[in-house]
């Protein structure tokens, strides 16, 4: 009697279990993508966040670097340091050959070993920088995390392992090689803090720039394009309608274009170890050089700062602080900004 009781009240559904229905299931599906969905944006922007936080803490130490070093020569290095040519000295090297400041700089970042060898090994025998001895291409292939930032990739399927993500500003002159340059640095000369007018820390001493893809088959932002001889009314702060008009010569020519920028931090060249900023941070239209036969960026053109980080670029100024530059900024406060004696100090941005 009692068990007949029992399964009569069970049959009532006075003790019986409910699952979900479908449609519950459903909806707690739906109510579980919605939240991932809301959840990943911030979790990359934190990560974003933290990556920047990490490449401004390089460009303070490649600041710093670049006080020690001034402490102890009394000047700034220059951005080019050509070797002798052994078979015709006392001759020089081309400039392209030469070796980039970001190698005076090693033995401040903790990298004195590396700067000894390529010393010896290099620049005390003569020998280009991309010069096939064992020893050297070692070196120049050594990853630098200073050098680094972490938001971009590294140059993708090839050996070459020395990228540079850190470049010096030779100012607001189209002209690699110009007596006329107005930056932080200069190619045949050092600079003084004497010699920067405006103020340390309304000159812009570095900033960031991407690493090639290695394919020439796809133009990416960053990529450098070829023949473009630039007709503007002037080479030193060139108006904004000569960056404009520059600009769009520059992406009609796309097909023809580098894509190795900052493969090499022991190169001299623009886009490798130095840029201008006669155009603003992210610039819309391509990285761009007037030279058609060069193999490299050994040329004239317009080499802005560009980075991964949404909305602008880090720069390090010449007191050694590190701004955030909107993409944004009025290009002629820009190009002021990369002048050190042009006598318009505009503060901070």
């Amino acid at each position: 009697m009692c068990v007949q009781s029992l399964f009569m009240r069970n049959r009532a559904g006075g003790s019986s279990r409910r699952g979900f229905t479908l449609v519950e299931l459903l909806v707690v599906i739906a109510i579980i993508g919605i939240l991932i969905a809301l959840l990943l944006p911030a979790v990359q922007a934190a990560r974003e966040a933290a990556r920047r936080s990490q490449c401004t803490n390089n460009l303070k130490q490649v600041a710093l670097a670049m006080h020690n070093y001034h402490d102890v020569y009394k000047v700034f290095p220059r951005f080019c340091y050509r070797p002798i040519d052994p078979a015709n000295a006392p001759n020089l090297h081309s400039h392209w050959k030469g070796y980039s400041i970001h190698v005076r700089l090693l033995p401040y970042i903790e990298q004195r070993a590396l700067f000894d060898t390529i010393q010896t090994v290099g620049m005390m025998q003569g020998l280009e920088w991309y010069n096939g001895n064992a020893q050297l291409t070692a070196a120049r292939r050594t990853v630098i995390s200073t050098y680094r930032c972490p938001s971009d990739s590294a140059f993708r399927g090839s050996a070459e392992t020395g990228n540079c993500n850190y470049l010096f500003s030779f100012g607001s002159h189209v002209d690699w090689g110009s007596i006329q340059q107005n930056g932080f640095v200069q190619r045949d000369m050092e600079t003084t803090f004497a010699d920067l007018r405006d103020g340390a820390s309304n000159t812009i001493m570095a900033g960031e720039g991407l690493i090639g893809d290695n394919n020439n088959s796809i133009y990416n932002p960053g990529d450098v394009v070829r023949a473009q001889t630039y007709s503007g009314s002037t080479r030193l702060f060139p108006t904004e309608a000569d960056v404009q008009n520059y600009g769009v010569q520059c992406q009609g020519g796309i097909t023809n274009h580098h894509s190795h920028s900052g493969r090499d931090w022991i190169a001299p060249m623009p886009t490798q170890s130095v840029f201008n900023t006669v155009a603003p941070p992210n610039w819309q239209y391509p990285t761009c050089q007037e030279c058609s036969g060069c193999g490299w960026m050994d040329s004239n053109g317009f080499f802005p700062a560009r980075s991964r980080h949404p909305g602008g670029v880090n720069h390090a100024m010449g007191d050694g602080s590190v701004r955030f530059i909107s993409s944004t900024i009025n290009v002629r406060t820009y190009q002021y900004l990369g002048g050190r004696d042009d006598g318009q100090a505009t503060g901070d941005q």
